[in-house]
């Protein structure tokens, strides 16, 4: 070949090498089982003031998603930010080949905590408690090109259940063939706040799918353990997705080895992938199967077409995704300091040609096969470097060599050696794999002490703060209260009651205890921070000032007393006094947010510097974009909530004595009921109650709750009333939310004001629930009234209300299940039988209703038979009992995990 020619195609090849990442938005169609009927009802739980969407159908449209497209000579990955930011799929490029799963179908399903959720790719979860509540929703994005070629595209929500914000930038470089995601997380309160975040990598099934999980033991959610990777009862690998044809859904919390990834891999097709983070960034590493039997694998035509089933790995910043029962073991919760920051980062790569692999870093993922008379090496790099491989046999070298890697080129060398200690090491890159199977173990315990008291002060403290930190905030008063009852001078006890009175707006009460706690340590940060937050509550500025010029000596409470200083001194227009306060609550916390903004608005007009500064840690900062520009702030609002964002917004400039400003945040925003109640208060007129519309009013922040106790003074209007009393259940002040709202009387004309104080204790319910079904012929209170004559063995009414309505509705399956049960309580077993076998049950992830239904009709079916000596229709209705109709929700368990007690002695019970 000519020289000239060799020459251009090597430059060629070279410039093509370089070519920076790319980075596009487009719109693709996918088959969509879309969801639908969001609730006019408030949740009463831990997810308010989220309402749940109640609308699943079988019926697929063809529905255009916004995509943003990452794409490098390697890797492209998908992302669609009107469904929570997912991403939706990561596909190796050389081979077409997805290294996340992809789904072609978006099916959402009634899976998440509000309802809709829909299988594949790669989600983040950020709050209380996954599916996160932005997982099916639209969230704020951005994207744009780096001066080092590579791209980004950055997500994130206000999560309103810890009033934080949660950002993850997707990054793909240009010459790499992995992207990372890299979180940043800021709590905006002076609060603790719960936290929890968890990385969900959907990956697809099969019987040649290993999972590559370093460690010894898995923990369960209530924190229990057992071994890893062999099942201990049964002898079977777990760490292989076929040998798990056992038992139900699994959750492994892979443990017990100090490792820095995971990852999975397809023997058949000779591919994998790897997740990698640093162990201080992410030390919980789990694995999800639905299980293989009908049980689990029922889920795979409900939530795909044509992708099959899937499994999950995931990665956490905790060890495990610890339930309350966790509580009792080494395996807590943890909570979200007052203005605290955090963030990290992760890789994700696909790994081609090494049969598997035993460790894994940013460079790569390394194999090492043994047999009797040789080693063979394998290594699928990530980019092209050059590195030396070494490998000793009883710290012996038997190989080295040096060797340049380009990406994704598998390497793979051998050498003849024997048995004993081996070590496979890259030395540049520091990824060694070692033979010894006690390597790298963990001695951090698993067992909690078994003469740990927990009646004792300490132990109801514990109890009371992990319920705070699962926003349990009715157990916490309660674990709290009792520890004070023993010990009513332990202060931890007494700074958690205080800030859980303070976080109930009950701020006289939470100065008594706070100033309890300084009377037995003056000196205490934390108690000197509730203090100064207390007394600012209650307009005592000087003591307020006092407390948190203490709670600055705390390492701990150093940032937050500091960002509290600065709110005052803004509040006072003492800017540079705030400005110095900001700067020094920044020093003990670089990425403190509120500290940033608020030494923005002190440098005000010369502030670009620090805009700056905000922008490059959080691309997505309403309040730098409201800096900028009224359009920079509107553009920049895309999530499902856009009014959620514009009242944070607004909020935070009137917390800091800035109310022109909230003003015109709020002049900007759609005009929802508490955004018309808040212009009301801020221009000083009053309410239009024409404007107003009560529909998902659901308001749940103090600063709402006070402007609620202000205008009620002046003003009788019922929905202020309602409105308080939503913030004031959510408070755990059930007695004064049912007597605001039996003010009220009979007098609205709105049906989920009634389903909101039939729920309250000691209420009317069942006039309650009448006259919101009087206002409304809806579903929802048709089902609630039938739910509550059920329960109170009514079956006759109940069978009255629901009968009618199902009859004229026939494709609301919800319904169905419930004339079903409202039958069964009426004995109308035939007629329960004849309308199970035609309900088309779309279920919630766990959910047995229908078939519980089922079984317990054929079973009293079978016993009517019985009486009449039938005793061959009997066996019939009691093997039908036995079985697990798909189209009722659920399927068939393992026979070992299957309860027929009932139906064998049934069976017993013929007499021929």
């Amino acid at each position: 070949m000519n020289k000239n020619i060799i020459f251009l195609l090597l430059v060629t090849l070279s410039t093509t090498a370089q070519q920076p990442a790319t980075i596009k938005e487009y719109t693709q169609s996918f088959p969509t089982y879309p969801f639908s009927d969001p609730s006019p009802l408030p949740l009463l739980n831990a997810v308010y003031p989220y309402f749940r969407y109640d609308g699943f159908t079988d019926k697929p449209v063809d529905k255009q998603w916004k995509v943003v497209e990452l794409e490098n000579q390697y890797i492209r990955v998908l992302i669609l930010p009107e469904i929570g930011g997912k991403i939706w799929t990561a596909i190796e490029r050389s081979t077409g080949k997805p290294f996340l799963y992809y789904n072609h179908t978006v099916k959402f399903r009634d899976v998440a905590m509000r309802g809709p959720w829909t299988s594949g790719g790669l989600e983040s979860n950020f709050g209380i408690i996954g599916h996160t509540p932005n997982c099916a929703t639209p969230v704020d994005y951005t994207t744009r090109s780096n001066p080092d070629g590579s791209v980004s595209c950055i997500i994130g929500a206000l999560d309103l259940l810890s009033r934080s914000y949660w950002r993850m930038e997707i990054r793909l470089p240009k010459h790499q063939a992995l992207f990372t995601t890299r979180a940043y997380w800021y709590n905006t309160t002076p609060l603790e706040q719960p936290y929890y975040h968890w990385m969900n990598a959907g990956l697809k099934a099969g019987n040649d799918l290993e999972f590559i999980y370093p460690g010894n033991r898995y923990l369960g959610h209530d924190g229990e353990y057992a071994d890893w990777p062999v099942n201990k009862t049964n002898g079977k690998l777990i760490s292989w997705y076929k040998n798990n044809d056992f038992g139900g859904y699994k959750s492994y919390h892979v443990f017990g080895k100090y490792t820095d990834f995971s990852g999975a891999y397809w023997h058949n097709e000779d591919y994998g992938m790897v997740r990698y983070a640093t162990h201080d960034e992410k030390a919980g590493k789990k694995l999800w199967i639905w299980g293989l039997s009908p049980q689990g694998m029922i889920w795979e035509h409900l939530l795909t077409d044509t992708d099959g089933q899937y499994i999950e790995l995931q990665s956490g910043r905790l060890f495990n995704q610890n339930t309350a029962n966790s509580t009792t073991t080494p395996f807590k919760h943890r909570g979200f300091m007052p203005y605290g920051s955090d963030t990290w980062e992760e890789e994700w790569y696909p790994v081609l040609g090494t049969k598997g692999f035993k460790v894994a870093n940013t460079d790569g993922a390394l194999n090492v096969v043994r047999n009797n008379a040789s080693i063979t090496i394998l290594f699928s790099p990530t980019h092209a470097f050059t590195d030396t491989l070494r490998i000793t046999l009883d710290n012996k070298p038997v190989y080295t060599r040096a060797i340049h890697f380009e990406a994704l080129q598998p390497f793979t060398d051998s050498v003849k050696a024997g048995s004993g200690h081996l070590t496979a090491t890259l030395t540049n890159s520091h990824l060694q794999y070692d033979s010894d199977p006690a390597a790298n173990n963990l001695t951090r315990p698993v067992d909690a002490p078994k003469d740990f008291d927990w009646n004792t002060p300490y132990g109801q403290y514990i109890k009371g703060i992990e319920a705070i930190d699962q926003k349990n905030y009715t157990t916490a008063e309660t674990a709290l209260t009792t520890a004070l009852e023993k010990d009513p001078n332990f202060v931890p006890a007494l700074t958690a009651m205080a800030n859980l009175l303070y976080r109930n707006m009950r701020y006289p009460e939470a100065l008594k205890t706070a100033t309890h706690a300084l009377a037995v340590n003056t000196e205490d940060g934390s108690a000197n921070l509730i203090y100064g937050l207390a007394n600012e509550a209650l307009g005592h500025t000087i003591d307020a000032r006092d407390g948190f010029d203490i709670a600055t000596l705390d390492p701990a409470t150093r940032s937050a007393a500091y960002t509290c200083l600065a709110r005052l001194s803004l509040k006072e227009n003492d800017l540079g006094r705030a400005k110095n306060n900001a700067e020094k609550a920044t020093l003990a916390n670089p990425l403190n947010m509120e500290a940033l903004q608020i030494k923005a608005v002190c440098t005000r007009p010369d502030n670009q510097s620090t805009l700056a500064l905000i922008d490059s840690l959080d691309p997505l900062n309403h309040f730098a974009h409201f800096e900028h520009s009224n359009k920079a702030l509107v553009d920049g609002i895309r999530n499902e909530l856009p009014d959620q964002t514009y009242l944070e917004l607004a909020i935070w400039y009137d917390n800091n004595g800035l109310p022109q400003d909230a003003l015109k945040v709020l002049q900007l925003a759609p005009k929802t009921a508490e955004i018309e109640c808040w212009i009301a208060h801020l221009t000083h007129q009053s309410i239009d109650w024409k404007t107003i519309d009560p529909t998902r009013a659901f308001p749940f922040r103090s600063e709402t709750g006070a402007l609620l106790e202000q205008d009620i003074k002046t003003d009788n209007h019922w929905f202020l009333k309602y409105q308080l009393a939503l913030i004031y259940h959510d408070r755990n002040r059930l007695a004064e939310a049912k007597q605001l709202l039996d003010a009220c009387a009979d007098n609205p004309d709105y049906a989920p004001f009634y389903a909101f104080r039939a729920q309250l204790p000691g209420a009317d319910t069942l006039n309650d629930l009448t006259k919101a079904r009087s206002l409304d012929p809806g579903w929802r209170y048709q089902k609630l009234l039938t739910e509550y004559y059920l329960k109170k063995d009514s079956n006759k009414q109940a069978l009255t209300i629901i009968e009618p309505f199902y009859q004229s509705h026939p494709d609301r399956n919800t319904m169905g299940i419930l004339y079903a049960k409202a039958l069964l309580g009426n004995n109308q077993l035939q007629k329960a039988d004849k309308l199970l076998a035609q309900l088309q049950v779309l279920p919630a992830e766990g959910a047995t209703s229908a078939r519980e239904i089922y079984r317990e009709v054929k079973l009293r079916e079978a016993s009517e038979e019985i009486k009449k000596k039938n005793y061959k229709k009997a066996k019939t209705l009691i093997a039908e009992a036995k079985e697990y109709p798909e189209h009722l929700g659920s399927g068939a368990p393992y026979p070992a995990d299957r309860d027929t007690h009932r139906e064998d002695e049934l069976l017993k019970s013929i007499q021929y």
